[in-house]
């Protein structure tokens, strides 16, 4: 009762005292949390502010770049359509000059001489920077002005590029159906290396005279260099914006590149082996972020402290309710348990009751055999002594059997008025001399359903409530013989597990169906007609309350199993 009063003060105590601790600790944690989640906010908010400048100034860049290259692409695009302008442009004005010629002086110049004159005319008609040439043929493929030499003055109808096209009869298709056009072909460049072809684009033209026909071509490969210059001096010419420029590499690493001061983003344009760059100076963005922290800083402080005076607010009035309220729950939860205890103790008191009614029956049981014995004793000493037919031994043996049953019994009453007999404080006891106690209680049961009892029970002392436990036990063992029938067999262990004591009962009855396992623990819970439905209810209480300790029930498959755990004291 002692410990219980010490107890129940420590509650109290505790009950008064744990708010305004947690009061004090919740409010220094939360101005903790607060400033700590304040700083990592901010953080974030600047991390984010960073990046999405960072990625607005990465977005800028690919832009430009990207502008860029689009421009570089649609100019260089364009050089097919550029040669094709010139050769036509010049074609057309040497057609012309060729046409005028014939036309003023083939009335009067004899035609061998005409022709030489107008072979002179146009031999003399150059290309501006050396990137094509015109040649003058006849239908039947013969070369008039030809820029090769060997060529020229020979018939070259049968030429092929190098992808197997006869150039000259795709000229005269073209001449047959329009009188010009334009013809893309493989072919040499004049005065370089013969082994290989390059694409040329040419446009031919008939002549008013004689059955000839004038063309002229260019490369695709000299027409790009043009290009490539103009290019050059268009970046060069736009090679700065705001905060940046641009600049043409040799080689570079491609995509995002980022230091303190700058961010570049570079390009690769695989027809001019460039990797375009455009770099950007981040002293703005940087004094941007700058601003920002400082203001966010401010913010911050600011904050913290308007959190601080709400928190210093909160703790005093929190303190004056944690005292009231501290004080209604203490006499509450006095109240509560004094109901409690009442309850409990009534229910002990009507289980153990109930109990000691089984008992009364079984104890009368056990009696009926050495009583049945002493009479059967006596009847024979009746019968015998008038007759003098009995000796003296016999008579002093017969006294002893009398004396052993009367001891029995007297050791059967002795140990009911022990169980009968509260006692409320612990003890060192041998559990195993509890079970073959609680076992004795209720032989007579054993005994009438000719039940088979093993026992696997080790030496184990603890120190518990004796008729506590012993109750446990009879509940159980007696909940077992219930649901067995003829010779059934229950199976009591008893051992260490590490430092807990483990005890188990087992039968092989009809076992506890599955939808009621879970209210067998339950307070007046019952399926047979003479109980009260306490035994198992305050065994759990027993159990779990005053040995600190639980209890299982298993539903096997033939059977019931219980199992009680506590640790040793």
């Amino acid at each position: 009762m002692k410990n219980r009063d010490k107890s129940s003060t420590s509650i109290t105590t505790l009950t008064i005292a744990f708010p305004l601790i947690t009061l004090l600790l919740y409010g220094l944690l939360s101005h903790i949390f607060f400033f700590f989640s304040q700083n990592e906010e901010t953080k974030k908010e600047l991390i984010v502010y960073e990046k999405t400048l960072m990625e607005t100034q990465k977005i800028s860049l690919l832009e430009k770049v990207e502008n860029l290259v689009q421009f570089i692409e649609y100019y260089d695009g364009r050089s097919s359509d550029k040669i094709k302008e010139d050769v036509k442009n010049i074609v057309n004005v040497t057609a012309g000059i060729a046409n005028n010629i014939y036309q003023e002086h083939h009335h009067n110049i004899e035609e061998n001489k005409l022709k030489e004159i107008i072979k002179s005319a146009l031999q003399k008609i150059k290309f501006e920077g050396n990137i094509g040439y015109l040649f003058l043929l006849n239908l039947k493929g013969d070369a008039i002005i030809h820029v090769d030499k060997k060529i020229e003055g020979s018939n070259i109808m049968h030429i092929q590029d190098i992808h197997g096209k006869y150039i000259l009869k795709e000229f005269n298709k073209v001449l047959k159906k329009d009188g010009e056009g334009f013809v893309d072909y493989y072919w040499y460049i004049i005065n370089e290396d013969k082994k290989e072809m390059h694409y040329k684009i040419s446009f031919v033209k008939m002549l008013d005279c004689y059955d000839w026909y004038i063309g002229a071509g260019e490369y695709l490969k000299y027409m790009k260099k043009f290009l490539q210059e103009d290019i050059l001096k268009y970046i060069q010419a736009n090679s700065k914006f705001k905060n940046g420029y641009f600049i043409l590499n040799k080689k570079q690493k491609e995509g995002f590149y980022q230091d303190k001061k700058s961010l570049s983003y570079t390009r690769y344009i695989p027809r001019y082996d460039w990797y375009l760059t455009a770099y950007k100076n981040l002293s703005e963005i940087t004094s941007n972020i700058e601003r920002t922290k400082q203001h966010n800083n401010m913010k911050k402080n600011k904050n913290a402290k308007t959190n601080l005076n709400i928190l210093l607010f909160t703790w005093v009035i929190s303190l004056l309710l944690s005292i009231y309220l501290s004080m209604i729950v203490n006499r509450m939860r006095k109240s509560y348990e004094k109901e409690l205890q009442n309850a409990n103790e009534k229910l002990i008191f009507q289980s153990r009751q109930a109990l000691i009614g089984e008992l009364f029956s079984m104890i009368a049981h056990q009696w009926r055999q050495p009583i049945n014995k002493i009479a059967s004793i006596l009847a024979l000493l009746r019968f015998k002594l008038p007759q003098k037919s009995i000796s003296y031994e016999n008579i002093d043996n017969k006294c002893y059997q009398i004396e052993d049953s009367i001891e029995f019994m007297s050791e059967t009453i002795d140990d009911f008025r022990t169980f009968y007999q509260p006692k409320d404080r612990r003890e060192k006891i041998e559990l195993k001399t509890l079970i073959e106690k609680s076992i004795s209680f209720i032989d007579g049961s054993i005994k009438k359903q000719d039940i088979k009892i093993i026992k696997e029970l080790e030496n184990i002392e603890v120190n518990i409530y004796a008729n506590e436990f012993l109750q446990v036990m009879i509940n159980l063992i007696k909940n077992s013989i219930d649901a067995l029938g003829y010779q059934g067999i229950i199976v009591i262990k008893l051992y260490k597990q590490n430092s807990k004591v483990m005890v188990i009962i087992k039968d092989n009855g009809t076992g506890i169906k599955k939808e009621v396992i879970s209210k067998v623990f339950d307070p007046y819970y019952t399926t047979k007609k003479e109980s009260m439905g306490l035994g198992l209810y305050m065994s759990k209480i027993i159990i779990e309350k005053h040995m600190n300790g639980i209890i299982k029930v298993e539903r096997l498959s033939q059977g019931t199993k219980f199992t009680i755990e506590f640790e040793i004291s």
